[in-house]
């Protein structure tokens, strides 16, 4: 029953959607009112004992003592402040249950890519510049494109990309970027890229299993003002939630806002022994990322005519009309609208 493959990456996705939301704090060491010196505060995935096991590996030697103690790079293969997270559990969250037998419908884009339009000249250009397609899935080939660029009144401005390689297996409508080359600097050209779908075929996968994420985030600081500087820089935001928006399912074009709530916050400050034993002082956030698990993506036709026969006879042997309904275009997409033609022949 299992047997069947499938890895839509949802839980690496939301490792790293949180880790993401905090990779770009900052603290400031300042003395008198003067800046000494900015820290960026890194951050990985793991338990934080791992690192603290680490920084415990070597000799202790500081540049100065009190607010502004430094460890020095020559002597540690790691300095603090850091920051790590892990997932401490995974829970099933029955609140946010939808009905389990519906289904989420996408078209299946196969691939290669069809054209490239332009949608935005840009002007300004003497170069040539390169068009940089996003590259398919794993397993695809990478298309590749040429920018031309116009004569005349068109002069510095893209008139048109052309395909070199049209790649293949794109499950989504890649990104375009056309980059100015040299030392241009122009208003940036604009385009968009179509690829070739399969109409008569979808991606389907049912509701998807809504889970609770417990993760813990640690701060790792030297000192107390340290561990204030980051958490004033991240318990404002949570009230007690804070919404991000994610990628979920790219196959099936799904975006969805991802809560995630903060619970409580514990402080460790474990300084014992001789003065030379390191001070451990570490800040643990808890907080619960409410997701969800996709199960496996199949083929389904999509529906293009429906033929009815109707009748009164309770033997059902004759027949007093026929409805036939197909679209009026029958190019559209699922998501479009393009009206039916409805053709009833009575008394067939």
């Amino acid at each position: 029953m299992f047997g069947k493959y499938f890895y839509n990456k949802n839980i690496r996705n939301i490792v790293i959607l949180f880790g993401t939301i905090f990779n770009d704090i900052e603290i400031r060491r300042t003395r008198a009112g003067t800046v000494q010196s900015r820290l960026k505060v890194p951050i990985a995935y793991g338990p934080a004992q791992k690192y603290l096991t680490k920084l415990d590996q070597g000799p202790i030697q500081v540049e100065a003592t009190g607010m502004d103690a430094v460890e020095t790079r020559d002597t540690m293969g790691m300095v603090l402040p850091r920051m790590s997270f892990e997932i401490m559990t995974m829970n099933y969250d029955p609140t946010r249950k939808l009905q389990t037998t519906k289904k989420i419908r996408e078209v299946k884009f196969l691939g290669p890519i069809d054209s490239i339009t332009v949608t935005d000249n840009g002007a300004g250009y003497n170069n040539i510049p390169t068009v940089e397609i996003e590259a398919p899935a794993a397993g695809g080939t990478q298309a590749t494109a040429t920018a031309t660029l116009g004569t005349g009144s068109d002069a510095g401005k893209v008139v048109s990309i052309t395909l070199v390689d049209v790649g293949a297996g794109y499950t989504f409508v890649p990104n375009v970027t056309i980059k100015p080359v040299g030392n241009d600097k122009p208003s940036d050209a604009k385009a968009t890229v179509n690829v070739d779908a399969d109409t008569t075929t979808l991606n389907t996968a049912y509701t998807p299993v809504p889970y609770n994420f417990e993760i813990d985030l640690s701060i790792m600081v030297l000192n107390s003002d340290d561990g204030s500087q980051i958490l004033e820089q991240i318990l404002p935001y949570f009230t007690p939630e804070f919404q991000v928006t994610m990628n979920e399912m790219k196959t099936l074009g799904i975006k969805r806002d991802i809560p995630i709530v903060f619970n409580s916050m514990s402080t460790e400050d474990d300084y014992e022994g001789d003065f030379l034993t390191r001070r451990s002082l570490v800040h643990t956030l808890s907080f619960t990322v409410q997701a969800y698990l996709y199960g496996p993506t199949k083929d389904q036709g999509i529906i293009k005519e429906v033929d009815v026969n109707a009748t009164t006879d309770e033997n059902f042997i004759d027949n007093d009309a026929n409805i036939n309904v197909v679209p009026k275009d029958a190019t559209a997409d699922p998501d479009d609208n393009p009206g039916f033609t409805i053709t009833i022949d009575e008394n067939v």
